[in-house]
């Protein structure tokens, strides 16, 4: 445990480097999309090709981005065929890549799916029991894939074996982390290092990172509580080097976009050229480009909660039954764009 720690909170000079280079990135592509409401996608970790998966408005396209050619996006298969792999009334809660299986794995309440190589959907062998909570959001990382099931209500730890193995190591619950029922667990993320980093949000309203070591898979380590709420609450987004992690702001009034160092420091930053909400940022693989998602335009202060339609309402009730402000329809339609880093996180 104390050489999990130690070198968790090793902090060299590199850091800043993560956080200038950001900065200094320049737009290079943008792409309007038909959704006004889903920002669930990711990036290709794979040194044959750059790819994007992202659901919109509903349906699942995979993209392939030309390096060479202005990062444009390259649609590599129709709309129609994926979509139809979907029920209707399925909604697509998360799209992680793995690195294990070389390919995307789609998350929707029931289900877990990915692509065959005719990039036809197929189910992987993960059952949900009846009864259980909805698959909510996952984190993935090599062989190993957490699951979130209802807001925290469970945790799977899975091995990703093969296709058609993946087994369960473990099932945690919120108690056994130490939360109360009505704290609220929303995304993951998992970095190369094993350390979980989960989003929370307390019984208080409070939002704080909690993040956990998972080398031993018996038992989750919580390595340190991050308190999100200066310069504003935070949603941790994605890994970076050094034990970094990558955060935009959870309410869209606050507008930023963060990065916490290994020391635990909060730093904010500002793209060029970023003119609305960043609703969710992904890097490539050689951390040459950055990927964004965002609102077209600043959001008001306050959003009319009436206008947040199209959401599972079933599924963003807390266990008091109260309705939460979470992010549905969006004025205007989302933008996709591609970012230059001049130099690279590696």
């Amino acid at each position: 445990m104390g050489n999990i720690l130690s070198s968790y909170w090793l902090s060299t000079s590199n850091d800043n480097l993560i956080s200038s280079s950001l900065i200094s990135s320049q737009l290079i592509h943008r792409h309007t999309l038909s959704t006004c409401y889903d920002a669930i996608f990711d990036v290709s970790l794979s040194s044959k090709i750059n790819s994007i998966l992202l659901s919109d408005d509903g349906r699942l396209r995979l993209f392939n981005i030309d390096l060479d050619n202005g990062c444009q996006l390259i649609e590599t298969t129709t709309t129609n065929i994926l979509s139809t792999k979907l029920l209707p009334h399925e909604q697509v809660h998360d799209i992680q890549w793995s690195t294990k299986l070389d390919r995307f794995l789609i998350l929707t309440s029931k289900r877990l799916t990915t692509f065959d190589n005719e990039n036809n959907l197929i189910n992987l062998n993960l059952t949900h029991e009846k009864g259980s909570p909805p698959f909510w959001r996952m984190a993935c990382w090599s062989s190993h894939l957490i699951l979130n099931l209802g807001l925290g209500i469970s945790i799977r730890y899975h091995r990703l074996v093969s296709l058609t193995s993946i087994p369960l190591i473990n099932t945690l619950t919120r108690s056994s982390l130490g939360y109360n029922n009505s704290d609220l667990l929303s995304s993951f993320a998992l970095s190369p290092q094993l350390i979980l980093a989960i989003n929370v949000e307390l019984n208080d309203n409070r939002h704080v990172i909690d993040l956990y070591s998972i080398n031993d898979t018996s038992k989750f380590h919580r390595l340190k509580r991050i308190n999100s709420n200066e310069p504003c609450s935070l949603d941790i987004i994605t890994s970076l080097r050094n034990c970094t992690w990558l955060c935009k702001s959870h309410w869209p009034s606050d507008d930023c976009l963060c990065i916490i160092e290994s020391d635990g420091q909060v730093n904010k930053i500002n793209l060029h050229e970023q003119n609305g909400y960043i609703l969710n940022l992904r890097l490539l693989a050689d951390r040459s480009h950055v990927v964004i998602i965002r609102t077209p335009n600043k959001l008001p202060k306050e959003i009319d909660i009436t206008e947040l339609n199209r959401i599972d309402q079933a599924e963003e009730r807390s266990t008091h039954g109260q309705r939460r402000k979470t992010i549905g329809k969006l004025p205007g339609n989302l933008l996709l764009e591609i970012y230059k880093i001049p130099s690279t996180l590696n």
